[in-house]
């Protein structure tokens, strides 16, 4: 029993130290409000972000993305690239979201509501199983856009921290 637990809090710290490897790593990237998103190694110098094989993504927009990349396949983006990638693919800059400064902040949800309507979000996730992740019992539709949705890291399942709800969260 003891050698048990013991391999369970080994495998725990070393799973947490190779995912905090992982986002480290993503996050090495430079963030340059000029750099256009097209243009990874603005911000990913000397780092192979995309495969090989990957076409050129200069001048790419996300609809060019979508050509590949669908949104149920196996080569989804949604969940892979950072929000703000996304968001840079169809023409919106930092500026939109952050105005003109030189430390962006998070931006809060009343920002993103101008753009992402509610109901449209809730009507657009209704078939969602167990349960619509943007209608809770507990907030209603209050529930602030960030607790699930980062720009700039991974995101992730708020609700997880009491239930099993397996969501993907773009």
């Amino acid at each position: 029993m003891v050698k048990h637990a013991h391999f369970l809090i080994i495998s725990t710290f070393i799973l947490t130290l190779s995912t905090c490897f992982l986002y480290a790593a993503a996050d090495a990237a430079e963030r340059l409000p000029s750099a256009k998103a097209d243009n990874c190694s603005a911000c990913h110098k000397g780092q192979n972000v995309l495969p090989a094989d990957h076409p050129s993504a200069k001048d790419m927009a996300y609809r060019d993305c979508l050509n590949c990349h669908d949104s149920s396949g196996p080569q989804r983006l949604s969940g892979r690239l950072p929000a703000s990638h996304i968001h840079g693919l169809n023409g919106i800059t930092c500026i939109k979201c952050h105005g003109k400064t030189k430390k962006p902040t998070e931006v809060e949800m009343e920002r993103c509501v101008t753009c992402h309507n509610t109901e449209k979000v809730v009507a657009k996730t209704a078939e969602v199983k167990p349960t619509n992740p943007h209608t809770s019992p507990h907030y209603g539709t209050d529930l602030d856009c960030n607790l699930c949705h980062h720009q700039h890291r991974k995101s992730e399942n708020y609700c997880s921290q009491c239930h099993k709800f397996d969501f993907r969260v773009p």
